[in-house]
């Protein structure tokens, strides 16, 4: 939009009048008579036409500054009239701002409780997951307990059957033995170690003293638990073979020392040790 400029007046006019003016009162002033003295009613037309002129001359100057005037007010009103449109159009945004405002509370609280109950339920859901979870390893628990305590029992069964057989091998042995017969107890020997060799693939394993070995209470016993041994007494004989299962003894070997009889070992002390339980 072009600027708008104050309308210029045209001088030359005023200028003509002024001059005008100014003739005629010097004309007052020539025709009047040099002996007689200036007349008020000369001198009145003389200033009268001078000021008149002076007026003239000045009245467009004037017309010229009040038409600026008038623009400079009129552009000053319209910048206040374009600064209150621009306050009421900042007043409908901050209006339309807080409306939105106002909406998004309403839909931050709404998020909010909603938020809140997810979370509610995520909790429930979570106490619930773990309470299953810890009724399930419970069970599981119970489960492996009950199963490791009948592996454990089967595992003494079989081991008790497994060293009470090797116990009749052993006894069917030394009888072939005390038999004579040679043949009979080649085969016996052969059978006892192929049924040894079984064992202890299972981790069972025979333990035999060497002839002539020196007595070692930490390796053998006597037939009589509560007799004493002396210091150095050589084994004679074995009564019954030692044992241990997967390197825990169940039995020391059971032998006859110098100064006693050979025999049969008593009930007691042909029975094997107990393997303890393991905890689950």
């Amino acid at each position: 939009m072009s600027e708008s400029r104050a309308p210029k007046i045209e001088k030359w006019p005023f200028i003509v009048g002024d001059v005008a003016l100014l003739l005629m009162a010097w004309l007052v002033y020539y025709e009047s008579d040099p002996d007689v003295p200036f007349t008020g009613l000369e001198a009145f037309w003389c200033f009268a036409c001078v000021a008149a002129g002076a007026w003239v001359m000045v009245l467009p100057f004037l017309r010229e500054f009040q038409a600026r005037a008038d623009l400079t007010e009129a552009r000053e009103l319209a910048a206040s009239v374009e600064k209150i449109s621009s306050l009421d159009a900042l007043a409908k945004q901050i209006e339309s701002a807080t409306e939105q405002w106002l909406h998004v509370e309403d839909r931050a609280n709404e998020i909010n409780a909603t938020s809140k109950e997810i979370a509610g339920k995520i909790n429930a859901e979570a106490r619930e997951f773990t309470e299953f979870l810890q009724k399930a390893n419970d069970t599981e628990k119970n489960h492996l307990r009950l199963e490791v305590d009948k592996l454990n029992r089967t595992q003494v069964d079989w081991v008790k059957v497994v060293t009470g057989m090797l116990d009749h091998i052993f006894a069917l042995n030394q009888a072939a033995r005390q038999s004579g017969q040679e043949k009979l107890v080649r085969q016996l020997d052969n059978f006892q170690a192929a049924c040894r060799d079984v064992a202890r693939r299972v981790g069972v394993v025979t333990h035999l003293p060497k002839p002539e070995e020196a007595f070692d209470a930490d390796k053998h016993q006597l037939r009589e638990p509560e007799a004493e041994p002396e210091a150095g007494a050589k084994i004679v004989g074995i009564a019954a073979q030692g044992l241990s299962h997967q390197g825990q003894v169940l039995r020391k070997a059971v032998v006859v020392i110098e100064g006693e009889e050979p025999g049969q070992a008593p009930p007691d002390a042909g029975k094997p040790k107990a393997k303890a339980k393991k905890k689950a």
